[in-house]
């Protein structure tokens, strides 16, 4: 069956004329507006997220009973993983992952906001199926007529495209043939508390159709992680930081992240040591959601750009040289409106109505595009 599907594959990708796998084939941002047949086409929960989670875990936003937090979740990210780390060492695992927030519609102009948590659920999947998987995604990619050879990480340029309702909808069709909760192992959470200036992270497995709660890596035994940052303007951390277990490790932000404007003159060795760490924690060659914890994953960009444009006096040249991720196939530049912003936590996905991406979610898909290019070949 294996060998079968790898002759198949072989044969269909030497016959479709493509580009190597980009940044934008691996993973995929959903539109966040309506579409033109007046629906809002991005997938809801059924058949891929048993809705009675809520009941296990508190609501995700503020403000909304299980039920309701439930019928607002909305897929807004897709990603594929021929190799997600596993904690038993020299093992991985094909996975679809699958990104949601909860969509507000505004009854006033109709416009929709994507509210500031998420979930992120993982799939397993065979060999054969992620080798069909590819097939069928690079057909879709041939059937819309785009081209993502060189293009930044963000919203998929199919949605502009003449096929743009009917792209979305025949990517929901193959996300739903490969993804459901018969092969769901995975979630975790970005709960938002606080009146919006507290994010609170978790993680689960699903076993037997129930979710056990996970310990965070590099947290001992604890099973959740907290970031409290009160300052809207997005200008500098203040007000909590990295709030209860703190990470074991030398690769830590603690500092910068919790009261950045006590950085002054003289914390110079501090902050060039921070921002180092925070170049490692951005670089998928050195750390995996397996060994990195959620809170210093999603805020070591913002600590990072805290340091470009508040400390232009320190010499950091060196450090990114010597530290950041780089990937000259792809083209790594960072779409998001406000990725200094401070509070802005998200890794994939969008903060109200505007794009936000990591550069740590980049990084990682310019990994995986490298290895489903050397797979293929």
């Amino acid at each position: 069956m294996k060998h079968t599907a790898l002759v198949l594959l072989t044969l269909l990708f030497c016959g479709l004329t493509h580009a190597a796998w980009d940044l934008n084939d691996v993973s995929y941002v959903m539109p966040l507006q309506k579409q033109v047949d007046g629906q809002v086409n991005t997938l809801p929960l059924k058949g891929l997220i048993p809705e009675t989670i809520f009941e296990r875990i508190s609501p995700i936003a503020m403000d909304m009973d299980p039920r309701d937090n439930a019928r607002a979740m909305r897929v807004v990210a897709m990603r594929i993983d021929p190799c997600f780390p596993l904690p038993t060492p020299m093992a991985c695992q094909k996975q679809m992952r699958l990104v949601w927030q909860p969509l507000l519609e505004w009854e006033e102009d109709g416009s929709i906001d994507a509210i500031d948590a998420a979930l992120h659920s993982f799939y397993v999947l065979t060999d054969a199926e992620f080798d069909a998987l590819l097939i069928e995604l690079q057909i879709w990619k041939t059937k819309t007529g785009v081209e993502t050879r060189g293009l930044p990480l963000g919203p998929h340029p199919a949605w502009n495209s003449g096929r743009g309702v009917a792209a979305l909808k025949d990517l929901n069709r193959i996300i739903l043939k490969y993804a459901g909760e018969k092969n769901l192992s995975r979630v975790t959470a970005m709960f938002l508390r606080g009146g919006g200036a507290m994010w609170l992270f978790g993680a689960f497995e699903f076993k037997n159709g129930e979710l056990v709660t996970m310990t965070l890596p590099r947290l001992g035994k604890n099973t959740a992680q907290s970031f409290v940052n009160v300052v809207t303007s997005g200008e500098v951390f203040s007000g909590g930081g990295i709030a209860g277990a703190r990470a074991n490790g030398e690769d830590t932000i603690t500092n910068i992240v919790v009261e950045s404007q006590r950085l002054r003159k003289g914390s110079e060795d501090l902050i060039r040591a921070e921002l180092k760490s925070a170049y490692r924690i951005e670089n998928p060659k050195d750390f995996n959601p397996e060994n990195m914890d959620c809170v210093s994953c999603h805020v070591a960009q913002t600590a990072r750009l805290w340091v470009d444009r508040k400390r232009p006096d320190i010499a950091t040249q060196d450090i990114s040289s010597q530290f950041g991720y780089k990937n000259a196939a792809y083209n790594m530049a960072n779409v998001s409106e406000e990725p200094w912003h401070t509070q802005q936590l998200r890794a994939l996905g969008y903060h109200n109505k505007k794009i936000s991406i990591s550069q740590r979610a980049i990084n990682e898909s310019a990994e995986v595009a490298d290895a489903i290019n050397r797979y293929l070949k």
